[in-house]
Formats: structure tokens, sequence, C-alpha cells
């Protein structure tokens, strides 16, 4: 009898535990099902989701200004729960990565907000405050510290996970006068969103004899160890845009006679240098060619050039421009130099050496 009772315990026991384990096996298979179809639905709203950076700018040096599209099929909201992420070299050239926190109204320094909705570039009526499909978020930012003269990477993060970037690239790059050393070798600055605000130098041929033509690269009056090669660095730069650049010469033709004058003109090489001096790229030659109309005096000229576009290989690259002096057929009537300003601040912006037109990715 006390077999048969305890035989009863253990089936009763194998049954209920065989039932505990399969509501187990039932329970975490519902469970599962249920993660992977969030994870499916996840997915999906990731995969529905595409936010686009459009255009940046900085019209002060603390106001980061930009603006992202809505190119996908969902909804975006919760501006508080975004990330918003800038990479820039400051006013003393040191490098920061600063997350903003979002804020409505009046922004503090170090914080991003929203300027506007906007769909076909009018105000949204439809849904306030909801990022639609079609739609554009402008939003600004406070940097502190302030940027310095280089390109500024924003990534902005929304709550699923996207995480487009921008670039805001300056529009025009000045030529200065401060150095950038290179392995022992100095180079002139292009800088951006900077105009010139130096006391000046002549960049200039060596003297051009009567009737010689050719083309030389410039060096400064003072020094002619010194050549006329600025450069830009490339940090946070993905790529430089094909775009039509606007090539802007303060020039002078020195010496030429009248009537002799339009064979004297300036242009210029585009190149792109690594950090340890050497050439990594010749993206084009002899470009943005700009005649004289007049002789001896100092004079603006320009010319247009369309860049061809460059995907940036490594962000310790330096953009490169470098300045030629050119004589042509049948060359001056005596001795004769072509010379460049640079870093004149006490000219107007509109006669400063500088190109205009860059776009920035």
């Amino acid at each position: 009898m006390a077999t048969a009772v305890v035989s009863i315990i253990c089936i009763a026991m194998i049954v209920v535990g065989g039932m505990s384990l399969s509501q187990g096996i039932l329970t975490s298979a519902d469970s599962t099902a249920l993660s992977v179809e969030g994870i499916a639905l996840r997915e999906g709203e990731i995969m529905r989701t595409d936010l686009v950076g459009v255009d940046a700018s900085l019209p002060s040096y603390d106001t980061l200004l930009a603006t992202f599209e809505n190119n996908g099929q969902v909804k975006l909201a919760s501006f508080d729960r975004w990330d918003f992420i800038v990479e820039y070299y400051d006013d003393s050239d040191s490098f920061n990565v600063n997350w903003l926190p979002y804020v409505e109204g009046s922004p503090a320094e170090n914080q991003w907000y929203k300027t506007g909705i906007s769909l076909n570039g009018g105000p949204e009526a439809f849904e306030p405050d909801i990022l639609n499909p079609e739609e554009q978020l402008d939003l600004g930012a406070i940097l502190e510290p302030i940027a310095g003269y280089r390109a500024i990477k924003m990534t902005i993060v929304t709550p699923n996970g996207i995480a487009p970037t921008l670039v805001c690239g300056p529009p025009t790059l000045t030529a200065h006068t401060e150095t950038v050393t290179l392995v022992g070798i100095d180079y002139f600055m292009l800088k951006g969103w900077t105009p010139a605000d130096g006391s000046a130098v002549t960049e200039t041929t060596d003297r051009i004899g009567n009737r010689v033509t050719g083309r030389w690269l410039l060096h400064d009056d003072n020094d002619d160890s010194r050549y006329a090669r600025h450069l830009f660095p490339l940090s946070n730069v993905n790529e430089i845009s094909a775009s039509t650049w606007t090539v802007r010469y303060r020039g002078r033709a020195y010496g030429w006679v009248s009537g002799t004058w339009w064979n004297a003109s300036l242009n210029i090489d585009v190149i792109i240098r690594r950090a340890d001096g050497t050439i990594r790229e010749v993206i084009d030659t002899e470009v943005a060619a700009a005649s004289f109309y007049t002789r001896n005096f100092w004079i603006n000229i320009s010319a247009s050039y369309s860049f061809p576009g460059y995907t940036v290989v490594d962000n310790t690259d330096y953009l490169e421009i470098a300045y030629y002096g050119v004589s042509d057929f049948p060359g001056p009537s005596g001795s004769s130099y072509i010379r460049l300003r640079v870093d004149d601040g006490s000219l107007p912006e509109t006669s400063q050496t500088r190109i205009q037109g860059i776009e920035w990715s």
C-alpha cells in the first residue's frame, strides 16, 4: 500500500512538472515571438525613416543654423529625445566634440533649438511640431567655445536610431598670411568665414623680361622661398561637392606698357596635399585664368572655375590653392612683374583675394 501511495505521488509530481515545463516553454515561445515581432516592427520603422541634411550656415561664430528634411515615411517628433552632436575646431584651434541638449525657447550655450518646421518653403499647417514626410526642420545651436575657421560637422540622432550627418563648410575661402607648417615647410593659409585681417603681403613673380612668356608660381615679395601655396584643412569634410567657384584676385600687372597688359593674367592650381607634405592628388592646373584690363594699378579681376568634385580620402589632408602669374604671347614690352595682394585688411571684402561658391558635405 505504501508503495502504491509513493508511486501515485511520483506520477502526480511528474504530471505537474511536465505541465509547468510545458507552460514555461509556451511562455518563452510567446515572449520570443513578441520580441521578434518588436524587432521586426522597429527595423521596419527604421527602414521607412530617412532624415537628410539640406543646408547649414554659420551666421556668427557662436551660432550654427541647419536644415534637415524628412524624406522617409515616418513622422518624427519628441525633439527633446533627439541627440545633437557637433564636432569642430574652435577659435584657438582646439578640437571639440559636444553633445547639445534640446531646449524650447531661448537657448543658452551648447544647446540646440527648433526654429521652425516648413513645407515647400511655407510654415507647416498640418500637425504642428511634428516633422511629417517632406517637411523640413530648421534648427539652431549656440556653440561654446566659438567656432574657428574650419568646417563644422554635426550629427543628429532620432529616437529610433537614424543618425544623418551634415557638414557646415565655409562658402568663401580667403587667402591669409598666417602659417601652416608641414614637415618643416611653411605654407600660407586659407580661412573660412574670416575676411582678410592682416597687414597684407604681396605675392609676385620674379622679373619677367622683354617678350618673355611663361607661367610662374608666385612667392612672397620679401621672401622668395615662401611660395604662394595656401592651405585649408579638410578636417570634418567628407566631400567637396561639384560646383562653380568664383576665384577673385587683387592683382597688378606692374611694368607692362600700354596695349600689352592683357598678356598678363593670374590663375590657380587646385591640389590635395597630405599632412606629410606630399601631394595626394592634383585636381586641376591652370584654371580660373583672369587677365588684366589695365596696367600698373591694383585692380580686382576674377574668373569662374567648374570644380569637378572630390571625395576626401583622409581628414588630415589639405585643400591647396597655388597662385600663378602667366605671361602670354608675345609677352611684355620691357621688364615686368605680375603680382597678387593677399590678406589686406584695409580692403573691403569685395576687393580681397578669395574663392566663393565652394560647397561641402
